[in-house]
């Protein structure tokens, strides 16, 4: 069971980064945009900078992207947005030992394992 789920971890991973290539090196349709795991410095939507979260991409097919700035947020999703923005801050928190980014401390109080995690 466990060797399944590396295979399948494995296989979302390699089709996620096929997908995250072909969004660069393809021209993103007129008034589309793809989701992407960037940096966060100088977003417009208020994410906290210094950490990778998912963000709305546009590219010329050029392998470089651009944040898409229009996107409309509602409250809901908002709120789910500032949900996951907590916890990746948290992680970093973590392991702030290991980024070189002062000492660590670890205030993550939920079970965060995935199913068939040990």
């Amino acid at each position: 069971m466990e060797l399944l789920m590396c295979s399948f971890l494995i296989s979302l991973i390699a089709v996620s980064i096929v997908d995250a290539i072909r969004s660069l090196i393809t021209p993103t349709p007129e008034g589309d945009w793809f989701s992407s795991e960037v940096y966060t410095n100088g977003n417009p939507y208020g994410i906290e900078e210094d950490i990778v979260f998912s963000m709305p991409c546009r590219s010329k097919g050029d392998g470089d992207y651009e944040l898409v700035k229009d996107v409309i947020i509602d409250d809901c999703l908002r709120q789910r947005i500032k949900k996951s923005e907590a916890e990746l801050l948290s992680e970093k928190r973590c392991v702030a030992h290991l980024t070189r980014e002062g000492v660590a401390y670890c205030d993550i109080r939920e079970d965060t394992m995935l199913p068939g995690e040990q």
